[in-house]
């Protein structure tokens, strides 16, 4: 019986990728936290309702939108589309959290919800198919567990950060978003400095 021996390369892509999502995904769980809390604070009675709705509409834009895009990333054969949707969609998604703050009805939220939906969804296929693509063959696996690893442990640790800040109140809940939306756009920088990585595999 013979064994084949397996050594790990560290993939820069790989890396840029997970650290895009902790900042991109990171920033998106903390607002889901406070979500309910801050429009009560916002809007009045009825959070609940409209936070329900507001999820519904962005799950709506977020998964309408998918399948478009991925026919158009998948015409073009190297990555630089991919990058730069990748890091538009971030751009969208902190956008969207920026401007919560001017939010004085549900209506204003419902379609920075729109926004935040086409934003996760350009940031999803986009980040999916670079992940896929910059896969060292014989070490996915690893690839994924080490991703899930990190992700699942930085976003337990910004969903405690969530927590603690809806316990100090809502005197200081529009800085704190507009600080979430402003990481979340660095997700995006991150995504995008890929471009800079020669020998990509998804730029062959």
């Amino acid at each position: 019986m013979s064994y084949k021996h397996h050594t790990f390369c560290v993939n820069k892509t790989i890396s840029l990728l997970t650290l895009s999502d902790i900042f991109t995904w990171g920033g998106f769980t903390v607002v889901s936290v406070l979500m309910g809390i801050y429009l009560s604070e916002k809007i009045g009675a009825d959070a609940i309702r409209i936070v329900g709705i507001g999820m519904a509409i962005y799950l709506l834009f977020r998964s309408i939108t998918q399948i478009p895009l991925g026919i158009l990333l998948d015409k073009i054969k190297k990555d630089h589309d991919d990058i730069f949707v990748l890091f538009l969609g971030c751009l969208l998604m902190g956008l969207a959290f920026i401007l919560y703050p001017i939010i004085e009805n549900e209506a204003n939220y419902y379609i920075l919800q729109v926004l935040l939906g086409i934003g996760a969804s350009m940031n999803l296929i986009a980040w999916r198919k670079l992940f896929v693509e910059n896969l060292y063959r014989g070490s996915s696996g690893l690839s994924y567990g080490i991703y899930g690893t990190v992700i699942g442990i930085a976003t337990a640790f910004l969903s405690l950060i969530g927590g603690i800040i809806a316990s100090m109140g809502n005197q200081y809940f529009d800085l704190v978003i507009v600080i979430l939306g402003v990481w979340v756009i660095l997700g995006g920088f991150w995504g995008g400095a890929i471009i800079f990585i020669e020998k990509r595999k998804s730029d062959c």
